[in-house]
């Protein structure tokens, strides 16, 4: 059996937190979240909404918190992120350009408000050698 870690970024703590912990009581995988180390300072939707786009568009990768688990300890990787002006958060951004998932089973999940767009692909193209 491969050793599983589910690794998501969640803004809010909202639908992505939600699917990542179910998905953890499903498998039993070890859950690790992403936090910036500097965190959105409005806790107003609509400005980090508004943030969000201008950080997308520019291809902003934030400074991660320092995380307490290795990639390379696991087999499979469960990716989630919220689906932020139709890609990933710049935080799983930062995550997957900071981390190695060639030779990895990699299950990717994005959260979104009504229309996925290119999120799973553009996890994919971040994701060089790994299997999906």
């Amino acid at each position: 059996m491969k050793k599983l870690l589910i690794v998501y970024y969640s803004w809010s703590n909202g639908n992505t937190k939600k699917i990542a912990k179910e998905l953890q009581k499903v498998t039993g995988g070890d859950l690790a979240r992403i936090d910036t180390k500097t965190a959105y300072k409005d806790q107003d939707y609509q400005v980090v909404v508004d943030q969000a786009e201008k950080d997308v568009q520019r291809g902003y990768e934030p400074v991660l918190a320092p995380r307490f688990f290795k990639v390379k300890d696991y087999d499979a990787i469960a990716l989630g992120t919220p689906t932020w002006w139709y890609t990933m958060a710049p935080a799983m951004k930062t995550f997957l350009h900071e981390e190695k998932m060639e030779g990895k089973l990699v299950i990717p999940f994005a959260t979104h408000g009504g229309w996925p767009a290119h999120v799973l692909d553009d996890l994919k193209k971040a994701c060089p050698g790994a299997q999906f």
